[in-house]
């Protein structure tokens, strides 16, 4: 069975490769004469066809937020007119936030230099896992504003936002004012590691950053910036504005209309029909990307639960694709939409269980709830596959159902890396660890070429028992199922770089201090033949109390647990 699965996917992974048709989700304000949707918060009102959020008065802050969270790290474009007219002077702008606060379209900011997103006046904490594209119109020194004229970006990542042009991933002086009291337009695009803003219908970004909301990018001191924290990749989007506590630090911010539109994290067939995520891959379904990612030659698991309207036994025919393909031939069925096609399966389709009986399948299945134990060994090279079933979605009516759908990529696992063995010595049968990295289940342990049995495997530790008989300086080696070994020394010969007190009374009971390379704990000393009594024994250093000798230069005699030794001398007066 384990050699047909193996065969059937090593033929499918030099077909063609996967495609996805894209789908947005978007929203649309061509103007605000309707609202739905959006939530007001401080100043900010609905005036006729347009949202304000701040007019020509002292201390406004105003906010508003569409009220869905939008897929976010994907993929975005918006564009949004506004209106800046000053009262008698001008302060402080507006800005469009990104986030997934805690409060969600209830977020709040910074008043008057906060600018409704940062710490502003009343010392804000700031709102979090959000990016502001920042609409400046009054040049605050002690911000390191640049201009009264500022378009520029702030993140602090999951930690508050901030005004100060030290969180700035990007900015620009646009050369035409923003602050007019005339209608402006801007453009924000983002493409997953690049941000730009344009301006006005220009060609060209006023801002341009790279930057990616998901493992961030660099602020313009050089430092890192984070990625925004998003929370199943998703976040709430919106507008804040403020102005200033003197009558000529004022102005009126409107907004006009707003579009929005942005990539989804994929096509809607991967929700399936039945309400519920029923397919699982170890337990998961791969989160808001529907991705589960798995390493090569490990075993894993494909769970298929009980379709919650039709309950326990439910039948089902379990497919494996390398194209997923939305609105292939054979994709849309008449009780939903698979994310390949099904019936017929396409070229390059698999039937990888059938508890209804209509095809040939590769593994044997029984009806939900029910569990495929895929053993070690089977997925041996790097390959993308998508698990889709057809199953029942009720008993009564009878009616059919797909479920959910589960990407599912394996590549290699990282390279094995060893940070220490304790004890390099030991006594036959005692326990010795290694600490590590990237090991995995199914990995070989030899020592000196021969095989040795570990007790213990997790990711980053193997423990196993000293063997008997173990020569000095020997070589214990990791192999991973993959091939990918790691190799450090065992048992080595110890080394004696120095001495300390090296010379005490015939009577002993002087302290005698080594170091060198190589010890162990339960390391013997014996000068001049005669046991000394050891204080303490660590890996570069061991302290003792000498015996009783001789007068005149003893021999020193260091043996480990494994039965390695060095040499030094002692003098006794």
């Amino acid at each position: 069975m384990n050699r047909r699965l193996c065969s059937a996917l090593g033929l499918l992974a030099t077909m063609a490769a996967a495609n996805a048709q894209a789908a947005t989700n978007a929203f649309s304000y061509p103007d605000f004469s309707n609202i739905a949707g959006l939530n007001l918060l401080g100043s900010a009102v609905q005036t006729g066809n347009t949202l304000r959020l701040t007019n020509t008065a002292t201390l406004q802050t105003g906010w508003f937020w569409h009220t869905t969270a939008m897929p976010i790290v994907n993929g975005f474009d918006t564009t949004f007119t506004f209106r800046v007219t000053p009262g008698a002077g001008l302060a402080e702008g507006f800005a469009m936030v990104i986030q997934n606060d805690p409060a969600g379209p209830s977020a709040t900011g910074g008043q008057i230099w906060g600018m409704g997103y940062g710490v502003g006046s009343n010392n804000s904490p700031g709102i979090r896992n959000s990016v502001a594209i920042e609409l400046d119109t009054y040049l605050d020194g002690f911000l390191s504003d640049t201009s009264n004229n500022e378009v520029t970006v702030h993140t602090r990542g999951a930690n508050g936002n901030n005004e100060n042009e030290v969180y700035s991933i990007g900015r620009s002086t646009p050369p035409q004012s923003f602050s007019n009291a005339q209608l402006h337009t801007l453009r924000v695009v983002y493409v997953p590691g690049l941000l730009e803003v344009f301006y006005d219908g220009g060609a060209t970004p006023v801002v341009s950053t790279n930057y990616d909301f998901v493992t961030g990018g660099s602020y313009l001191t050089g430092a890192n910036a984070p990625g925004a924290n998003l929370a199943n990749g998703t976040a709430y989007i919106g507008f804040c504005a403020t102005t200033g506590a003197n009558n000529f630090l004022t102005e009126r911010v409107e907004i006009a209309s707003w579009d929005w539109s942005s990539t989804p994290f994929n096509d809607p067939c991967y929700n399936g029909t039945l309400g519920a995520d029923t397919l699982t891959v170890n337990g998961g379904s791969g989160g808001f990307s529907r991705r589960v990612e798995l390493s090569t030659y490990q075993p894993f698991s494909i769970e298929l639960a009980d379709p919650p309207a039709f309950g326990p036994a439910a039948p089902y025919v379990l497919f494996a694709s390398l194209a997923p393909q939305p609105g292939a031939l054979g994709t849309s069925l008449g009780f939903g939409s698979a994310c390949f096609p099904v019936l017929p399966a396409g070229a390059t389709e698999l039937v990888l269980a059938d508890t209804i009986g209509l095809f040939p399948a590769l593994l044997p299945g029984a009806p939900t709830p029910h569990a495929f134990a895929i053993p070690p060994g089977v997925v041996t090279f790097p390959i993308d596959l998508t698990l889709q079933a057809v199953t029942f979605a009720s008993a009564a009516p009878l009616s059919l159902g797909i479920t959910n759908a589960v990407e599912v990529s394996f590549a290699a696992s990282p390279a094995p890396t060893i940070q220490s063995v304790s004890p390099l010595s030991a006594a036959p049968g005692s326990t010795v660890t290694i600490t590590g990295a990237n090991f995995v289940p199914g990995l070989q342990l030899t020592v000196n070429g021969a095989p040795v049995a570990a007790t213990s495997v997790t990711s980053t530790s193997v423990t196993f028992a000293y063997p008997n008989n173990l020569n000095c300086d020997s070589q214990l080696s990791l192999t991973m199922p993959d091939g990918q070994a790691v190799t450090a020394s065992i048992n080595p010969t110890p080394t004696i770089t120095n001495t300390l007190l090296g010379s005490g009374a015939a009577a002993g009971n002087a302290v005698f201090i080594v170091q060198g390379t190589g010890f162990s704990p339960s390391t013997t000393v014996t000068i001049g033949g005669a046991p000394a009594l050891i204080l303490n024994a660590g890996a570069t250093v061991i302290s003792m109390r000498t015996p009783p000798g001789t007068p005149g230069v003893a021999p020193v005699v260091l043996t480990t647990p494994g039965g390695c030794t060095a040499t030094t001398s002692y003098t006794y007066q």
